[in-house]
């Protein structure tokens, strides 16, 4: 009798514990003719006094503060008796529940995704409903309960019968029509991605790809998406011919060619992801035919993005903090070392110098009068803001590359360059799994070069007017 005590005890422990570390179930729930869109999550029971249900404020690589939480609406829990409980706002960017002695496994909620799109100015930063069109950025839709942002998720999309379903998480041409699944092994995954649903999307897959590559568009013009799949894969190859190996096991880009709803919102920038890109422009820029020598700076800047620095990075960019605009101290490398490397290498453009130092020499006062570290810690909530915070860092970071360049090629003879140094920190982050620390970047170039590069690194480190 006592050994069956036993056994059964640790089944139940055992069961207990697998539940415990069950996969959170998100339902987003959408109809074409409502302007909002509803997000159910169900998961483990937790006393609701302790729950907060987080809204992103940011997300990686935006460089700024979006207030998310202001388009989220009617959030309500279910208690295990089936009560409805309503939610209060929190002093920060949360829900939360005041009811004692109640256990909650379900929280509902609404996004008015029309109100955001009004709201805010930079069509990168929203998602968006247009005719037979949904696009959504994860982290402006979904929020997550604090403290189980690290297990994974079961992603169900219901919509229109007849709307097909696609998401960045696992990109295909085949898509489901009214109901689809994702999985994703964490909220940052889900949050990362993008879902574009609806009868107006249109997707290639490019072929002669070195990996699977997808050309997503929404666009209320004409537009051949044959050139751009065309465009992205001069971009990925340029790439891979500079670095020797490509990081991503697929990627997605995904293309918005837009009526702008007002003269005041902004639709020139992108926004890179870890295996994706989403590109939100004016219809007047849509990309209409062969051009022999085509603009693909931004493309391949924004592919770029996925060696450096979505997987190499230094403190604040990951793990992220969704509920600000984290600190970040390495912006200047992650822009500029992938321009530096999108044009002055890939696109052959030397001439990109000229146009670095131009920006750091006309900078204001108050840009020049910081240094490299504090002006990317200003740079962390208002990189676009004040776009002269963001083209001083880019152009900075670019410069320090390019004299590191210029030195490591000269002293081993060409047998080292900034490559190898850019390859460096990659392998840093893979084998330790986390951020570089500051004064871990020099150390780390240093060993991979052989070579002192402490004059260039001390030399940018410092404001350009001294105070």
């Amino acid at each position: 009798m006592k050994i069956l005590l036993i056994v059964s005890t640790l089944i139940f422990a055992l069961q207990i514990d697998a539940f415990s570390q069950k996969e959170i179930e998100y339902i987003l729930t959408h109809s074409p003719e409502n302007n909002k869109i509803n997000i159910t999550l169900n998961f483990k029971e937790i006393e609701a006094e302790n729950v907060k249900l987080i809204i992103p404020r940011s997300g990686p690589g935006t460089y700024e503060l979006t207030n998310y939480r202001a388009f989220v609406q009617k959030v309500t829990a279910t208690t295990k008796l089936g009560n409805k409980l309503q939610a209060t706002l929190g002093i920060g960017s949360y829900f939360e529940f005041t009811a004692k002695s109640n256990l909650i496994s379900s929280i509902s909620y609404s996004v008015d995704i029309n109100k955001m799109e009004k709201e805010l100015l930079s069509a990168s930063s929203s998602s968006k409903k247009r005719d037979k069109y949904l696009g959504l950025l994860g982290y402006s839709v979904f929020g997550f309960i604090e403290g189980q942002e690290h297990l994974p998720i079961n992603l169900t999309i219901n919509t229109h019968t007849n709307w097909p379903i696609f998401s960045t998480i696992s990109p295909s041409v085949e898509r489901k029509n009214g109901s689809a699944s994702f999985k994703a092994s964490n909220y940052a995954e889900l949050a990362d991605a993008q879902y574009l649903l609806g009868e107006g999307v249109y997707i290639s897959s490019v072929p002669n790809s070195p990996i699977p590559l997808y050309i997503v568009v929404y666009s209320e013009t004409a537009y051949d998406i044959e050139e751009i799949g065309r465009r992205a894969l001069l971009a990925l190859n340029g790439l891979k011919t500079y670095y020797g190996f490509i990081p991503m096991p697929h990627y997605t880009l995904c293309y918005e060619f837009l009526t702008p709803i007002s003269p005041r919102h902004d639709y020139g920038f992108s926004m890179e992801h870890l295996n994706s890109m989403t590109a939100s422009f004016d219809t007047k820029h849509a990309v209409t035919a062969y051009e022999e020598h085509p603009n693909i700076g931004s493309t391949i800047h924004h592919i770029g993005h996925s060696w450096i620095p979505l997987r190499s990075y230094g403190k604040g960019y990951r793990p992220f903090e969704w509920q600000t605009a984290p600190l970040i101290e390495t912006i200047w490398l992650n822009e500029g070392f992938t321009w530096y490397v999108a044009y002055y290498y890939v696109l052959n453009n030397k001439g990109i110098i000229n146009r670095f130092n131009k920006i750091v020499s006309t900078a204001p006062e108050y840009i020049n009068k910081k240094s490299l570290r504090k002006l990317s810690l200003l740079g962390s909530s208002q990189y676009a803001a004040d776009f002269r915070i963001g083209k001083n860092l880019f152009a900075r970071g670019a410069l320090l590359a390019y004299e590191l360049d210029k030195k490591i090629i000269k002293q081993s003879n060409g047998s080292k360059s900034f490559k190898d140094a850019v390859i460096a920190l990659m392998g840093f982050t893979k084998k330790n799994n986390r951020a570089f620390e500051y004064e871990e970047i020099e150390q780390i170039i240093t060993k991979a070069v052989g070579i002192d590069i402490s004059d260039i690194w001390v030399k940018w480190q410092e404001p350009i007017l001294k105070h």
